[in-house]
């Protein structure tokens, strides 16, 4: 049996004018995300800070 919630999906998909408008939203809101992803991921890159260890490692104690 087909569960209540894929009938609505189907349905709301397979309808010309709400179809097109569930199209016309998801997209870009996909290609946005997307985009700010790689945004922040480069952004991230270009920071000047130092590495910083959320953890003591034996380097930082100078311990062998």
């Amino acid at each position: 049996m087909i569960q209540p919630i894929y009938q609505f999906f189907y349905w709301l998909v397979n309808t010309a004018g709400l179809g097109g408008v569930v199209f016309l939203i998801l997209v870009p809101g996909a290609a946005l995300a997307a985009i700010w992803t790689l945004r922040w991921i480069r952004d991230g890159s270009l920071v000047k800070e130092s590495e910083t260890y959320s953890y003591p490692t034996p380097t930082l104690y100078d311990n062998d």
